[in-house]
Formats: C-alpha cells, sequence, structure tokens
C-alpha cells in the first residue's frame, strides 16, 4: 500500500522539481546583467626649461645671495660660470644660473636699519 500512495507522489513531484532547476533555453543564461569595467589611467608629466637663463649682479649682491633667490646651492653657479673665487664677483658682471629653476629677474630688496 504504500507503494501505491510514494509512486503517485514521486510522479507528480518531478515535474515541479524539474521547472524548479530551471530550463536548458538560453533565456536562463542571461538572467544576470553584463559586468562593467572601469579603468582609469593618470600620467603625470614634468617638463624642466632647457632655456638658458643669464643674471646680472647688481651692487651690493653675492653669488650666496643670487644663490639663494634662484634657488639653486653656490657650488652649482660657480662650477657653471667656472668662477674661480666665489668671493670676488662684481657689479655688472653677467653669470648664467642652472637650468630647471624659475626666473628671477629682480632681487627682493633688504633694508637695513642701524
Amino acid at each position: 500500500m504504500r507503494r501505491l500512495i510514494v509512486l503517485p507522489l514521486v510522479v507528480l513531484a518531478a515535474p515541479v522539481l524539474v521547472a524548479a532547476c530551471g530550463s536548458d533555453d538560453d533565456g536562463a543564461f542571461t538572467t544576470l546583467p553584463p559586468i562593467e569595467v572601469t579603468t582609469t589611467t593618470t600620467t603625470t608629466t614634468t617638463t624642466i626649461s632647457t632655456d638658458r637663463i643669464f643674471y646680472t649682479i647688481k651692487p651690493g649682491e653675492s653669488l650666496a645671495i643670487i644663490a639663494e633667490s634662484f634657488g639653486v646651492p653656490v657650488p652649482a653657479i660657480v662650477e657653471l660660470n667656472d668662477i674661480e673665487n666665489p668671493d670676488n664677483v662684481q657689479a655688472g658682471q653677467t653669470i648664467e644660473i642652472p637650468s630647471g629653476v624659475q626666473l628671477i629677474t629682480e632681487l627682493p630688496t633688504t633694508t637695513t636699519e642701524g
């Protein structure tokens, strides 16, 4: 008697179980949206000026003052200009400033109170 009850239940339940598992048609495989991929690339370019910079020394200026104003070390100016004595530069003398620095046409004025 048990077989008579179990067999019809299996026959009736089988189509329900198969339908719940999905079908073999293509619609079952396209239910998810496509994955979107975004790629970001950042490029930084630094350009160093290749223009030659010349500066004419004014009265009272030293290489130390000029180097500090241009943000370069004194030895770089001395080497570039083949200066024998960095303490002996003259007003009116034109020197080249190492490239890759900011151009300054006038040095800041300083006042001394005494």
